[in-house]
């Protein structure tokens, strides 16, 4: 539910470039956009609270942190993104800086604070016992695990590479492989970590042969003409 949820309100408004007739001014990404952090935001805590026993305070609030983190940066790349489709055609300072808030400043402090959050579910079901974790093979979910783990992947893929942050979620991805690898029977224990572990493989894949194929380097999806 995590994975399909991600990538449909992630990848959802670039192919909503549509006017919103009851207010012009914006489009219908950006109306949709606006469920991003109200649906996702429940679904990391959920997440959270599956990936071990009690949550203490401490937990409490570095989830609050990463959370805030998650809607302020969520929150500046959609009112700037707003108000830069109408200055697209009129360069000059207030371009430059509707530009910098949304893809710079927004994008990065958005998407750092989603890796967080999963940094977080990651951190929590290490140090869990592992009588805690819910079995991905004895509750018959590791078919949705997997499936999760490919959606989730690919979204982080498109994600980062549109929204210009693939040095982000390609260190995050290789680190986080790097360090679980010793331990891969725990990471592998819960639905929640099958997904999130295999999504970081695939993504980390993506963005490689992406790499390769366009002669070492990634160019966003808008910059190929394929979105607008």
């Amino acid at each position: 539910m995590f994975a399909a949820a991600f990538i449909v309100l992630f990848l959802a408004p670039p192919f909503l470039p549509y006017r919103f007739d009851p207010y012009p001014l914006i489009h219908w990404a950006d109306v949709v956009d606006l469920a991003t952090p109200l649906v996702l935001i429940p679904l990391y805590w959920l997440m959270l609270r599956s990936a071990g026993g009690p949550i203490g305070a401490g937990w409490n609030v570095v989830f609050l942190v990463f959370a805030a983190a998650w809607v302020e940066g969520h929150g500046i790349h959609l009112a700037a993104n707003a108000i830069g489709h109408l200055l697209k055609d009129q360069p000059g300072p207030a371009q430059d800086l509707t530009e910098f808030w949304d893809e710079r400043f927004g994008h990065y402090l958005w998407h750092s604070a989603a890796l967080g959050l999963t940094a977080l579910v990651l951190v929590r079901a290490a140090r869990s016992d592992p009588a805690d974790l819910p079995d991905a093979t004895t509750r018959g979910r590791a078919w949705m695990a997997i499936a999760g783990a490919v959606i989730y992947g690919f979204a982080l893929f498109l994600i980062g590479d549109e929204g210009g942050t693939a040095p982000l979620m390609v260190a995050f991805a290789a680190g986080f492989l790097v360090a679980a690898w010793p331990s891969r029977g725990r990471v592998l224990a819960s639905p929640v970590l099958t997904m999130l572990a295999g999504g970081y493989a695939v993504a980390l894949l993506l963005f490689a042969v992406w790499f390769v194929y366009w002669g070492g380097r990634l160019p966003q999806f808008s910059e190929l003409g394929w979105i607008k």
